[in-house]
């Protein structure tokens, strides 16, 4: 009974459909910004030391992967991509495409924060390497006219509804965790609405529906109305793996709020509602333009379909331990982009300076509440600064400073964000608890300083005029002011050039 749910729960994935969804994703991977497709670009436009490399490429001994390289992969996964969409040497192709996209996506996540854009995609190639259809087909058609072999029988498990099953439950879970993420970390903004319409608000000078975020931003009532639509949604998205009715309706409902998402936000989730393409009840849905009943084909048996149902309790058990663990180690998510409660940027709840340590600590060890991950710039509670040699001049904030100038800003604003997040906890954590503040003992440098002297060089290279500046300086606010926790010199001798 288990086996079968994994492998008769869902139709079987039909030649046409499988030429026009790796088509139409190849397309908006194409096209669609940003893109593992387009990782040597991304890649060209952050600097080593703002660079966060996966576990799973360390592993692997990968640390950075030089964008000639991740041309020539992209290129390739391409090739292997169009073979698979035409049914092409299956499942090779699909696996290769996979294989490739992954990689390339891997790349990709050690550079863009906590992105989850494109994970859908990712989730989707994975699940078609687990499948076959002959019908519409390049290996089909050379089978039927020439001796040309098939590399699996066309009663294989490849030939079930193992891939579409798999891909529901990834899919459903990504929808789940978002609600759950929510709930976690910004409970009371999602409740009232207040946390939506602080997204709506700074989302508002890049919304594509002004006149739809003006109307949600000037009504509260709308905006818990909708907040609460959202955890509804999102926090029900799980029964769509269990109750074939509810399915459909769970999935039309997560287009539209993608579809009020890209209104309103700056967020565009093009390729997840293109990965729902596969979760559609096609037979279904041709039975309803003919009138034939569609018919049901017999879930396949023997060892086959039980390694298929076990691959698929495998990445279930995986799932679950992200969502309990908060887990954002790459392939997987637990989906906490826009989760924070926040209600507006000068009310939002700062910690106390004899709390850095405790917090940092229980940050370091996965505890995400324990301090808060910016998803807009205003939600930042540290940062680096770039201090003016005259004494009399407020100090500047090193991103926004190199952006005025015109000039690069060294990496993404996600991932700038998240490594300054990141290097912050850690030197906190690493210093006494009473002692926050930047120690220039020579015997002893704390993280922040470190990570500092290696951007002072780029920021020597990228900032016209970096003499008119003194230092640069990584604080972190609480209630009582900001905290310099750490200090580089710009015109100092103690420099340590960046590593690539």
């Amino acid at each position: 009974m288990i086996t079968n749910w994994w492998l008769d729960e869902m139709p079987s994935i039909p030649g046409v459909l499988r030429t026009v969804f790796y088509a139409g994703l190849l397309v908006i991977c194409l096209v669609d910004q940003p893109s593992p497709l387009s990782s040597a670009r991304i890649i060209e436009k952050t600097e080593p030391v703002f660079y966060t490399s996966p576990g799973a490429l360390r592993l692997l001994g990968i640390r950075w992967v030089r964008p000639p390289v991740l041309r020539l992969v992209a290129r390739l996964t391409v090739v292997v991509w169009v073979a698979a969409a035409v049914g092409f040497l299956q499942p090779v192709t699909g696996a290769l495409t996979f294989l490739g996209f992954a990689f390339l996506h891997a790349v990709n996540s050690g550079a863009l924060g906590a992105n989850h854009s494109t994970h859908s995609a990712l989730y989707a190639l994975l699940c078609m390497s687990f499948s076959v259809s002959y019908d519409f087909s390049l290996d089909g058609l050379l089978a039927r006219h020439t001796a040309w072999p098939q590399l699996v029988s066309e009663d294989s498990v490849l030939t079930s509804g193992f891939a579409p099953a798999l891909l529901l439950v990834m899919l459903a879970y990504t929808m789940f965790a978002g609600g759950v993420a929510k709930v976690r970390y910004g409970w009371r903004g999602w409740r009232d609405g207040s946390a939506l319409r602080f997204y709506l608000e700074q989302s508002a000078p890049v919304a594509r529906w002004p006149w739809l975020s003006r109307q949600m931003t000037a009504s509260p009532a709308l905006c818990r109305l909708a907040a609460w639509g959202t955890l509804l949604l999102e926090l029900g998205s799980i029964a769509a793996i269990f109750s074939s009715e509810l399915r459909m309706p769970l999935i039309l409902g997560w287009v539209c709020l993608h579809l009020g998402i890209l209104c309103v936000m700056m967020p565009a989730y093009w390729v997840q509602m293109w990965c729902y393409l596969l979760l559609l009840d096609w037979p279904w849905l041709v039975s309803l333009v003919t009138g034939d009943a569609p018919v049901a084909a017999a879930a396949p048996e023997g060892a086959g379909a039980t390694v298929l149902a076990a691959v698929g309790w495998l990445f279930a058990a995986a799932l679950v331990y992200v969502l309990v663990t908060e887990s954002e180690q790459w392939p997987f998510t637990s989906v906490p982009m826009y989760s924070n409660g926040t209600r507006s940027a000068d009310r939002m709840p700062l910690p106390p300076r004899a709390e850095l340590h405790a917090r940092a600590v229980r940050a370091a060890r996965g505890r995400h509440r324990a301090w808060q991950r910016a998803w807009v710039d205003e939600e930042c509670t540290e940062d680096i600064v770039v201090r003016s040699a005259d004494d009399s001049r407020e100090p500047q904030r090193l991103f926004h400073l190199l952006h005025a100038e015109g000039t690069s800003t060294l990496v993404r604003w996600s991932q700038y964000a998240k490594v300054v997040r990141e290097t912050a906890i850690e030197d906190m954590a690493a210093k006494p608890a009473d002692r926050p503040e930047h120690d220039d003992n020579p015997g002893r440098i704390y993280p922040a300083t470190h990570f500092l002297r290696r951007v002072v060089p780029l920021v020597r290279e990228a900032l016209p005029g970096w003499e008119r500046y003194a230092a640069l300086e990584m604080v972190c606010r609480t209630d009582s002011g900001d905290v310099v926790i750490a200090r580089a010199d710009l015109a100092g001798l103690r420099v340590e050039e960046p590593a690539r």
